[in-house]
């Protein structure tokens, strides 16, 4: 394809792919697709075909690698598909059934991201424009660059899809239902298009298809039954070989034989096409060496992403509207519960007077309201600090698992999982310092809390950002954001029970869970800001919970942090494999 750097061409010549004795099997020990071999030529467009659940999505997955073998092999130009998308994974182009865009984005943000994220920083901008205008020429896209993809129709989303895949000019493009639901003409259309990609550009194509009305376009096609390859050659001979005028027929011919129980088909081992096979063969330990540009590097693919980001959040209104919500109403719940201010705290001398029975009732007294100011005080600091959890829960539980296909498909093109979580990060990062400031500023404004304002947001802050990158770390590891959102509920709901500020720990247990408990360092912190005040002194005394320091909750709500994003790139990372 014309329009790029030398150093972004893939150089393929000869044999391009090879499966040898590829087999698969699930989890169960059912076979999924058992000795498959075959052969295909650069610049061919195959398409696999077959009854429903005979392997074909299989195939295709194990092709592209995002699903390993159980045996055998899949060469790529020479390489192992691991080693393919190790070193080139920019060679590689696999698009399942659906595809996965942001949709509040339009055509032409979408594309260009997708430039900036996968073509080498040193390509100039007036090349990556060239590439681009060549792109959206070839996918038919010229008239949609303004519309965004959550308007498009299947078609075009299928022609997006495509295009964004062209953008760094694989050598391989594996196609899972492309043209699934799509009319007559719109399926002739992209089959053509396929077609011309094929022949014109050099590119392996195949294609995982139920539309079986435009299949002479492919220049061989792949059948498969019961997970067994039972032809791989034109259409034509196809039909010849079953005796019938249609490929409907020859579906019907393995239906019939399936539901009759045969298993002695007499088209059950594949014939060799010697019209289609007969190709000069590489070895494949020569391997074709690809002159294949690999992604930028995640420092240069951090700026994309922090833009894509912001303009993400500037347009999930509905999202923006519950951050307000809460960042307002919260701060007005705790003076709700404190509208009269923290309880005043009588001076009183306890020393002993002749009146014995009013000493007793001084006494009483001083201890009724001592107990009572040590509950408010202890509550409304936890109080706080719960309320804050739950804003960082909703801060970062859904924030990657709603892109898990968005994410799966970047990742497979070389997108550094460090880049991506750092911009989330920081996204989250942000909230929380408004919504930290805003607690410890109102409540301290309207309540009359004691204590520096500064060390209050300080620990207040650090604390939501710990709960936050928590719940980060766990939509990184969650399939659904459903899934993650019930997980940081969970999370929020053992806070207050587990800190043992509310109710008295077994000593073991405190042991053991106070270092994962959020708001035990957000409560200890918070109360040592009142250290200087009587009110600190009453809490200590009524309370058998043991006040950590400033500092070391500090220090351990920061330790929160770092291992929560570590572990929310580990999780991204892993995704990576299951891509």
């Amino acid at each position: 394809m014309e329009g790029l750097e030398s150093g972004v061409h893939r150089n393929c010549s000869g044999e391009a792919l090879r499966i040898k004795d590829v087999s698969m099997t699930a989890a169960g020990g059912r076979e999924l697709l058992a000795d498959i071999s075959f052969e295909v030529k650069r610049g061919d467009f195959v398409a696999i075909v077959g009854p429903s659940g005979c392997g074909k999505s299989t195939l295709v997955r194990a092709l592209s690698g995002t699903l390993v073998v159980t045996k055998g092999s899949v060469i790529l130009n020479g390489y192992s598909v691991a080693e393919m998308q190790n070193h080139y994974p920019l060679a590689i182009g696999y698009l399942p059934q659906f595809a996965a865009f942001h949709d509040c984005l339009d055509v032409e943000e979408n594309l260009n991201d997708t430039a900036s994220l996968r073509l080498p920083h040193g390509v100039s901008q007036a090349t990556k424009a060239q590439w681009l205008r060549h792109i959206v020429g070839l996918s038919g896209l010229d008239s949609l660059l303004s519309q965004r993809c959550g308007t498009l129709s299947g078609g075009q989303r299928r022609r997006m899809a495509l295009a964004e895949a062209l953008i760094s000019d694989p050598s391989f493009l594996f196609l899972d239902e492309l043209t699934s639901g799509l009319d007559v003409y719109s399926d002739q259309e992209i089959m053509l298009w396929l077609r011309e990609l094929a022949h014109n550009h050099g590119k392996v194509i195949v294609l995982v298809t139920h539309a079986i009305y435009h299949l002479h376009y492919c220049d061989s096609i792949i059948f498969l039954h019961d997970g067994k390859l039972v032809h791989h050659g034109s259409c034509k001979l196809l039909l010849e070989r079953h005796g019938v005028s249609d490929i409907t027929e020859v579906f019907a011919l393995y239906q019939k034989g399936q539901a009759s129980g045969t298993q002695d088909l007499p088209w059950k081992c594949p014939p060799i096409d010697l019209a289609y096979r007969n190709v000069e063969r590489a070895d494949a330990s020569e391997a074709v060496l690809l002159k294949t540009a690999k992604p930028p590097y995640g420092f240069w693919q951090f700026p994309t992403l922090l833009h894509r980001q912001i303009r993400l959040f500037g347009r999930e209104k509905s999202q923006i509207g519950l951050h307000l919500a809460l960042i307002v109403t919260f701060p007005c719940l705790v003076a709700v519960f404190a509208i009269h201010g923290l309880p005043q705290v009588r001076t009183l001398t306890l020393s002993l007077q002749t009146n014995i029975v009013g000493t007793l009732q001084e006494q009483l007294f001083y201890l009724k309201e001592s107990f009572h100011a040590a509950s408010v005080i202890s509550g409304l600091a936890m109080f706080q600090v719960v309320l804050l959890t739950l804003i960082g829960a909703n801060n970062g539980a859904r924030e990657i698992a709603k892109e898990e296909e968005i994410l799966k498909k970047e990742l497979r093109a070389g997108l550094s999982p460090t880049a991506y979580v750092s911009t989330k990060f920081l996204q989250i990062a942000g909230l929380c310092l408004i919504q930290a400031f805003w607690m410890a500023w109102f409540v301290k404004t309207i309540c009359g809390f004691p204590g520096q304002i500064i060390e209050q947001f300080t620990i207040l802050f650090i604390a939501v950002l710990a709960m936050s990158t928590t719940c980060l770390a766990i939509s990184a590891a969650s399939p659904s954001p459903e899934r993650a959102s019930l997980l940081a509920i969970y999370l929020v709901g053992f806070q207050l029970p587990l800190s043992g500020a509310a109710l008295a720990l077994p000593e073991w247990l405190s042991n053991v869970c106070r270092p994962f408990i959020v708001a035990y360092w957000g409560w200890s912190g918070y109360l040592q800001t009142f250290q200087s005040t009587r009110h600190y002194d009453i809490v200590k005394q009524s309370t058998h919970t043991t006040i950590a320091d400033y500092r070391v909750s500090l220090i351990v709500l920061s330790l929160h942090v770092t291992l929560a994003l570590g572990l929310a790139v580990f999780f991204v990372g892993r995704k990576r494999s299951l891509a």
